[in-house]
């Protein structure tokens, strides 16, 4: 049996996909014509010369479709415009190239996906994205046309890349979003989490060196040199997206790795070892991971101590033994006559409550009777579950019924 006093909330700051992917050297067009017959008679008495030329390259078959030498000057095109107004000078060599081809590549497999799946971008995201990008150049639409225009560059492909981006994106939210499946309970344990209410939120871009599964040692090692050469780039002050876009082998390398915001919660541990002792701006050592050598930079970050509430019970008890003074009998009819004697003061809470502390002084064997029976504060945890049941249940102020554990 026990009086519950009162109850408080005690606030404590505890803080990709399978696709048919090859590249071409080149391929010339050629054009054939059915010639008309009189020309036929005369095609051995005059000699024909014909100029077949290259109408335009094609540079790497995705599935059905093609990435065209003029496509991908294109693109490298939009890239410089894009880093123009920034201090990074962005390589001129056969390793951007190639760089530009393969995230061209996965963008097609990606969109190719996309169209299977009925994913599509609409006219206003559409819209939204350009204005964004052009209110980050503090332009409005009509001169961030006009600068496009004045570069050489079609707003018309511009709106193109921008749509295909966009789909893109929709397509792997959908493959996250497909790999989770969390119930309520889960949910509201992580939220009510000691680690979640104390986590740390990273601003992440990244440099990937992939390492295929079938590498040899000394495949391996090259990859670790390459690596190692990015990160003695970076510690001698050089630029994290101009290193991105000559050493990486991320999606998103060309525009400097960025990942965005992660918690620490989500992130491998290899990951979050690296990155506690780091301060924003600081690079991680190279890591070692499955998919090959890795590189973070720590963008800005944030601490997250959420106060976080713990209920507990200021709770008085008399506890009365069962053992070599009282049998099980004798201990339940003593302390049912102490319940009894207190019901007379049920309706008066004070004298109940100084009654209560009375007979715990007088009954109750263990170290509490000396202060009435109190046993202080109580967090949910702090008892056995029989005790915690009963405690839970009886409203504040109030006496429980007698109860055994």
């Amino acid at each position: 049996m026990f009086n519950v006093h009162g109850r408080f909330l005690l606030a404590t700051s505890l803080c990709l996909m399978f696709a048919s992917v090859f590249a071409a050297s080149g391929a010339k067009v050629a054009a054939s014509a059915t010639m008309p017959e009189s020309a036929n008679m005369l095609e051995s008495a005059m000699p024909v010369t014909a100029n077949i030329k290259t109408i335009n390259k094609v540079v790497a078959f995705v599935n059905k479709n093609i990435i065209t030498e003029n496509q991908l000057n294109k693109q490298i095109q939009l890239l410089q415009e894009n880093y123009a107004d920034k201090p990074i000078k962005l390589p001129n060599n056969k390793e951007f190239r190639d760089g530009v081809l393969n995230q061209m590549i996965t963008l097609q497999v990606e969109l190719d996906t996309a169209a299977r799946l009925g994913i599509d971008s609409s006219d206003v995201e559409v819209l939204g994205g350009i204005t964004n990008i052009a209110r980050s150049q503090n332009l409005t639409l009509e001169q961030f046309k006009a600068k496009l225009a004045k570069s050489g560059i079609n707003f018309e492909e511009f709106i193109k890349q921008i749509r295909n981006q966009i789909i893109a994106e929709k397509l792997k939210a959908r493959e996250v979003d497909a790999r989770i499946s969390v119930n309520d309970d889960e949910v509201e344990r992580v939220l009510n989490s000691e680690v979640y209410k104390n986590r740390i939120d990273y601003n992440l871009a990244y440099i990937v060196i992939n390492v295929p599964e079938q590498s040899t040692a000394k495949e391996i090692q090259a990859k670790k040199a390459l690596a190692d050469k990015a990160y003695a780039n970076l510690k001698s002050g050089q630029d994290f997206t101009d290193v991105s876009i000559r050493y990486s082998n991320a999606p998103n390398a060309l525009q400097g790795g960025n990942l965005g915001w992660k918690s620490n919660i989500v992130l491998p541990n290899v990951i979050t070892s690296a990155l506690l002792p780091l301060k924003k701006g600081d690079v991680t050592p190279v890591l070692q991971l499955p998919m090959g050598f890795l590189i973070f930079k720590i963008k800005d970050l944030k601490t997250i101590n959420t106060p976080q509430e713990v209920k507990q019970y200021n709770v008085r008890h008399i506890l009365v033994k069962v053992g070599e003074h009282d049998s099980d009998d004798e201990a339940r009819q003593k302390i049912t006559q102490i319940k009894n004697q207190l019901t007379q003061y049920q309706k008066e809470s004070m004298a109940e409550s100084a009654e209560f502390g009375k007979l715990a002084k007088e009954y109750s064997a263990d170290a509490s009777s000396m202060n009435g029976g109190d046993l202080g504060w109580l967090s949910l945890g702090d008892t056995v579950p029989a005790f915690e049941a009963v405690m839970l249940k009886t409203p504040i102020g109030q006496t429980s019924e007698p109860f055994r554990t």
